[in-house]
C-alpha cells in the first residue's frame, strides 16, 4: 500500500531544495566571478609583459638584438622570472628566457598581429599556464635609421618578423581557486544543513496546531461526538475554517443522532402498541374455552393489528429507501393536476364518509413540472391521507395551484384545531398529535416524513405553515417544465 504524502516531509524537501539551489547558484556565481576577475588580471599582466618584451626588440647594425639579454632592459628581473620565447620567422632562430632553459613553449599566433590567449601546459613540469602569442617586429631607433640612411642600406623591420609567446605559471591561481571552491562547497553544505535544521524547526512549529487538532479529533469518542472542539486563540487562520467546519459537522452529527434516538424511541413505541394489543387479544382468547365465532372475532382483531404493523414496517422501509444511491429519482415532465385527480379519486370515499368537501382551484396555466411521478404520487397520497385524518368532520379541504419564479406550487390546506408552535415538526419521524390517536387510529405518524424525504430526493420542496384563519397548509414546489 502506497504511503500517503506527508506535509512535513514535502515542505522540508521543497524548502530545502529551494534553499540548496539558491546556495549552489550563489556559490557558483561567486566562484565564476572570482575566477573571471583573477584570470582577467592575469591576462592583463601577461599582455603587459609581452608589450614590454616587444619594445625591447630592436634592429641594430642590420641584425635583431634583445635588450633583456644585454641587461639594459627596463625590468632586470624580467629575464630571470618570466617564461617567454621568440621565433625568428626569417632565420628560424629561437631565443628563450633563462627561466625556460631547454624547454619549448607552444608556437601559436594570429596572422593579423592581434594577441591571442591560450591555456597551455608547461613543458617538463606539466603545470597549467596561461600564454599569449603574437607576431612582433623589431623597432628602429632614430640613430639606427640615420646610420642606415648614410650607408644607403635601409632595412624594413617588417621583413624581420618574430613570433613571441609569453607564458605564466597558473599553479598559484588554480590552488587559490581550488581553495575557494572548497570553502564555497563546505560553506554551502554547512549552510544547507543549518537551513534544513531551521526549516524543520519552523515547519514542526507551524504544523503543531494541526497535530493538536488531530489529537483532539482522535480523542473524540462516540460519547463525545456532540461536543465541539476546543479551538485555542493562537490557532492559525488556515485551520480556523477547518476547525469550524468540523464543529459544524459535529453539530450536524448531534442533530442526526438526536433524531435517530427520537426515531428509535418513537418507532419502538409505535411497534410496541400493536404488538401489545395483539398479545392482549391472544391472551384473552386463550383465557377460557370459547366457541368458533368468538375465536374468529379475536383472530380478526389480530389480523387488523398485524395489518397496521405491516403498514408501519412498509412505510419505515420506504422512508429508509428514498434518496439512496441504488434508488435514484426518475426525473421527467409530469402533469401535476392529472396525478392529483387520480389520487383524489381514490380518497373520495374516505372524505365523503367524514363529511369533508374538496374545493379545487385549477391553475391558470398547465401545472406541468419536472419530477418523479411515483414520488409525487406518494406525496399527494400522504397529504390527502393526513387531511382526511385530521380535518374536522364536516369541514373542507382546499387545493390551490400557482406559478412562481419558474416553479409550480400546489397548496393543500385543511382546518386544524391543534398545531405545534413550529408546523415543520409535523415532518419529524413518527410525530403524531395526541388528537390523531382519537381521530384515526390507522394514522402512523410517518407519512409526512416520507413525503418530505421524497420531495428532497427529486429536488422539490415541501413545507407546512399556519394560515391566518387557523388552517394547516402544506405547500409542494417543483421546477416548472
Amino acid at each position: 500500500m502506497k504511503r500517503p504524502p506527508s506535509i512535513r516531509r514535502t515542505l522540508l524537501i521543497r524548502c530545502g531544495f529551494g534553499v540548496g539551489v539558491c546556495l549552489c547558484l550563489l556559490a557558483a556565481g561567486t566562484y565564476l566571478t572570482v575566477r573571471r576577475a583573477l584570470f582577467r588580471e592575469l591576462d592583463h599582466t601577461i599582455k603587459q609583459t609581452a608589450a614590454l618584451l616587444s619594445n625591447q626588440l630592436e634592429l641594430e647594425n642590420g641584425r635583431v638584438t634583445f635588450e633583456w639579454q644585454e641587461g639594459i632592459g627596463t625590468n632586470r628581473a624580467l629575464p630571470n622570472n618570466a617564461l617567454f620565447q621568440f621565433w625568428d620567422e626569417t632565420t628560424g632562430v629561437i631565443t628563450r628566457s633563462p627561466a625556460l632553459k631547454e624547454r619549448e613553449l607552444p608556437h601559436f599566433h594570429r596572422d593579423d598581429g592581434v594577441p591571442v590567449m591560450r591555456d597551455i601546459e608547461l613543458p617538463a613540469t606539466h603545470y597549467h599556464a596561461r600564454a599569449v602569442g603574437l607576431r612582433v617586429y623589431p623597432c628602429v631607433l632614430p640613430e639606427e635609421m640615420r646610420r642606415m640612411t648614410e650607408e644607403g642600406r635601409i632595412i624594413d623591420p617588417k621583413t624581420l618578423p618574430q613570433i613571441l609567446v609569453v607564458a605564466r605559471d597558473t599553479t598559484f591561481e588554480h590552488r587559490l581557486l581550488n581553495r575557494l571552491a572548497w570553502i564555497l562547497g563546505t560553506g554551502t553544505l554547512l549552510t544547507l544543513g543549518l537551513g534544513f535544521a531551521l526549516i524543520h524547526r519552523a515547519v514542526r512549529g507551524a504544523l503543531k496546531p494541526i497535530d493538536d487538532l488531530t489529537q483532539q479529533v482522535r480523542d473524540h469518542t462516540g460519547q463525545q461526538l456532540e461536543s465541539a472542539l476546543e479551538t485555542p486563540g493562537e490557532l492559525p487562520a488556515e485551520l480556523m475554517d477547518l476547525a469550524e467546519s468540523y464543529d459544524l459537522l459535529l453539530a450536524r452529527v448531534a442533530v442526526v443522532r438526536r433524531r435517530e434516538r427520537d426515531f428509535i424511541r418513537h418507532a419502538a413505541h409505535e411497534l410496541r402498541t400493536p404488538i401489545a394489543a395483539m398479545q392482549a387479544t391472544i391472551e384473552l382468547a386463550l383465557s377460557q374455552t370459547r366457541d368458533a365465532a368468538a375465536y374468529v372475532g379475536h383472530l380478526a382483531t389480530c389480523q387488523k393489528t398485524a395489518a397496521e404493523l405491516g403498514e408501519l414496517v412498509r412505510r419505515l422501509t420506504a422512508l429508509a429507501r428514498i434518496g439512496q444511491p441504488g434508488c435514484p429519482a426518475t426525473i421527467e415532465t409530469i402533469d401535476l393536476e392529472h396525478i392529483m385527480a387520480d389520487c383524489l379519486q381514490s380518497y373520495l370515499p374516505v372524505l365523503t364518509a367524514r363529511g369533508l368537501t374538496v374545493s379545487h382551484t385549477p391553475a391558470s396555466d398547465p401545472a406541468r413540472a419536472t419530477g418523479d411521478r411515483s414520488l409525487v404520487r406518494i406525496i399527494f397520497n400522504n397529504l390527502l391521507d393526513n387531511a382526511a385524518a385530521h380535518a374536522r368532520p364536516g369541514s373542507g379541504i382546499t387545493i390551490r395551484w400557482r406559478h412562481d419564479n419558474g416553479r409550480v406550487e400546489v397548496a393543500l390546506a385543511n382546518p386544524a384545531s391543534e398545531l405545534p408552535d413550529d408546523p415543520d415538526r409535523l415532518f419529524e419521524p413518527l410525530y403524531r398529535r395526541e388528537c390523531s390517536r382519537a381521530d384515526d387510529s390507522r394514522h402512523l405518524g410517518i407519512g409526512l416524513t416520507l413525503s418530505q424525504e421524497a420531495a428532497t430526493a427529486m429536488g422539490a420542496t415541501l413545507h407546512a405553515r399556519r394560515t391566518g384563519d387557523g388552517w394547516l397548509e402544506f405547500i409542494l414546489g417543483l421546477p416548472a417544465a
